[in-house]
């Protein structure tokens, strides 16, 4: 069978990262695999050994530091619909049997005009069927969400339409695809979903559609195959260990600069800073014995040690903490992260740092606005708190338990993509 994976590469890496961990149970299956990818993640895929289609499209960056407002949109058009246009022409050049994209945030474009089947990787608040609300949370069954579920989805369904949904038809406009989303139910109603997650962190309504499917949180080895001990980076390894990941969300170098800061003079910590790929760790200053900075690190593992995992909220990092039953503190960039970060407060597994109101939740820069603006030491004196907190700990090491009824989410989704291609 031969597949296309599409994923979205720009900035961060992470839908990369987890179409690898599916691609790479396929080929082991004997499947044929092509992706997609940017000129400036191309190499990342070839190096996991895998053709990339054309030279790799331009970067559409959804965290670009100087542009979080919709404006983004109308100003860089020619990068959209490079990349959109780019899963066309590599679904007319390969006719895959079918289509894999993460997160499929402008729907099944290629699907829709060349009849192809399609699968998404998406997480459940991009979802009409998301029980909370994108931004928010407000996930749980009290009362009191409900109220707020009922009060505010009408406002965030109007406001996308209204702002997003515009610039999304105008896309598929441009690309000569005839069936234009008019809601946003109708982004994703005529393709299949796989949830890399579990109906405990991202519960849906239900509504008798039988294409959408929890597989459990997605990890790739890659980055995993690196070896892992505390002794290597620090000299003294009974203090207290903090895995500190902003992975692509972080575009601004102050950012780290601020962040360095202040983690570096807390002594009585050991802390491990990952640039992710947005910076090259010539950047900033040596190690010291308590601090360290590396590119890259095998997150999974280096979780396992942690003591507490500070992030932006992103998905993968989030899964991987909870995975050995971490807590988790969160620093929120943009609209999904906020969901995330939000939604471990209310399991009370971790906390968010950037807490954005009812008001503002469909309002994209808001979020990054705030996030630049809080002070690092308010995040180590949380970070402090969360240490001490011995009932928070204690559900997270709980929900460790039920992220591990899910242990082999690349099999669970190389088995639905099989036999999805097969119905169509």
């Amino acid at each position: 069978m031969k597949i296309l994976f599409t994923p979205y590469g720009g900035g961060s890496i992470a839908h990369i990262v987890r179409s690898l961990a599916v691609a790479d149970e396929l080929k082991r299956r004997g499947h044929d695999i092509l992706f997609t990818s940017t000129k400036t993640k191309k190499k990342i895929v070839e190096q996991a050994g895998y053709k990339v289609f054309g030279h790799g499209h331009a970067e559409a960056n959804l965290n670009d530091e100087h542009d979080q407002s919709i404006n983004y949109f109308r100003n860089n058009k020619g990068l959209f619909l490079d990349w959109l246009g780019d899963e066309i022409h590599a679904a007319e050049y390969y006719k895959p049997d079918i289509i894999v994209n993460s997160p499929s945030f402008f729907g099944p474009l290629a699907s829709i005009k060349l009849g192809i089947p399609y699968v998404a990787i998406i997480n459940a608040p991009w979802l009409v069927e998301f029980k909370g609300l994108l931004g928010l949370s407000k996930s749980s069954d009290s009362v009191l969400h409900q109220l707020i579920r009922k009060a505010g989805r009408p406002i965030f369904i109007r406001e996308f339409e209204k702002v997003y949904l515009v610039e999304i038809q105008e896309f598929y406009n441009k690309l000569g695809i005839k069936d234009v989303p008019l809601r946003r139910m109708d982004l994703h109603n005529k393709n299949a979903a796989l949830i890399p997650s579990v109906p405990e962190f991202e519960p849906i309504e239900k509504n008798g559609r039988s294409n959408i499917h929890y597989i459990g949180p997605l990890f790739w080895n890659g980055f995993e195959k690196q070896d892992f001990d505390l002794r290597d980076y620090f000299s003294d390894i009974r203090k207290p260990f903090i895995y500190v990941t902003l992975g692509g969300s972080i575009h601004r170098k102050e950012s780290y600069e601020i962040l360095i800061r202040e983690l570096s003079q807390k002594h009585d910590w050991n802390v491990l800073l990952s640039l992710g790929p947005n910076f090259t760790r010539d950047n900033f200053m040596p190690d010291q014995d308590h601090f360290v900075i590396r590119p890259f690190v095998p997150g999974l593992k280096a979780c396992e040690y942690a003591d507490a995992v500070i992030n932006t909220g992103g998905h993968g990092t989030v899964m991987q903490a909870l995975w050995h039953g971490k807590p988790v503190i969160a620093i929120p960039h943009n609209i999904d992260q906020a969901t995330i970060a939000s939604r471990l407060e209310e399991l009370g597994v971790g906390v968010n740092l950037n807490k954005v109101g009812v008001r503002d939740f469909s309002n994209r820069e808001k979020y990054f606005m705030r996030a630049t603006q809080i002070p690092w030491a308010s995040v180590i004196k949380r970070t402090e708190g969360v240490l001490a907190d011995g009932k928070l700990k204690e559900k997270a090491k709980m929900f460790k338990k039920v992220l591990r009824n899910y242990p082999c989410a690349d099999q669970a989704a190389a088995d639905y993509i099989e036999r999805y291609a097969r119905k169509r």
